[in-house]
């Protein structure tokens, strides 16, 4: 019994060796399966880590979105979680690893697991080529403006970049002022863009007049600016130039990503 003790003893250390070593290589691999983003959403370490994404697999592109596209027979399938909470942030499809190019449907979620936001990047229609669509649900906002004579001014602004820090608003709107006893309806189109640093500039004009701004905004819901306003034609009424003070109130409710955060140092 001695003799096959020794015999067979080497041969078992290899095997429980090999296992060990086996699991090692597991632990390893998962590890690094796992990609951690910070708040700005860069990469970083698992300790400093506030979302985590488990790494993208492929799956084809039919089975993925229902559909074919021209030159990708395969997409990445993303997840993205919260590193608090280990809850689902993001879901859907991209043509590359990192996530750049979105295809088929994407959701957000909030950390209590409901719905922020939900697109469909099409990439079906127009010979596969991305489709330009206006978001179906406009921001409503009013705006009061006052150079040489006050400007009361309400319509539609749309998010054109609500997926970024820094946010980028196309309005639409209607507006009238008074000058000399008449009352003057002026049309409005401006564009706005919000940064992360709380500084909004903007740039609009109407038939009578073009302005530009400058100043803070309290979490996009109230922007608060100066800046200065030039008649397009002196002789024609009414009257709107000068130095400018303007504040516009922004309705988002159906699309929260349209405001800042706030966040709790």
């Amino acid at each position: 019994m001695a003799f096959i003790y020794h015999r067979y003893f080497p041969y078992k250390a290899t095997v429980f060796y090999i296992l060990i070593a086996v699991l090692c290589s597991f632990k390893i691999t998962a590890q690094n399966d796992t990609l951690y983003f910070n708040q700005k959403w860069k990469n970083t370490s698992k300790d400093s880590a506030v979302y985590y994404r488990i790494k993208p697999y492929k799956v084809k592109t039919k089975d993925a979105v229902g559909y074919k596209i021209k030159n990708t027979d395969s997409l990445f399938v993303i997840n993205d979680y919260y590193m608090s909470t280990n809850k689902l942030q993001f879901q859907g499809y991209s043509t590359d690893y990192n996530a750049t190019y979105l295809v088929g449907k994407a959701k957000w979620l909030s950390e209590d697991g409901k719905d922020k936001n939900i697109r469909d990047f099409n990439y079906k229609e127009n010979n596969n080529a991305p489709k330009f669509k206006i978001p179906e649900l406009p921001i409503f906002y009013l705006d009061y403006k006052i150079a040489t004579k006050s400007q009361f001014i309400g319509g539609l602004e749309f998010c054109l970049d609500c997926k970024n820090d820094n946010k980028l608003f196309l309005g639409l709107g209607f507006g009238i002022t008074t000058y000399n006893g008449t009352t003057y309806g002026l049309p409005d189109l401006h564009l706005s863009y919000n940064t992360k640093n709380a500084i909004f500039f903007k740039g609009g004009t109407s038939d009578k007049h073009a302005y530009a701004l400058a100043g803070i905004t309290l979490l996009n819901l109230l922007d608060l600016g100066f800046g200065y306003s030039q008649q397009f034609n002196k002789d024609e009424f009414p009257i709107i130039k000068g130095f400018t003070f303007g504040a516009t109130f922004r309705f988002a409710s159906h699309s929260k990503n349209a405001y800042r955060d706030i966040k709790l140092m």
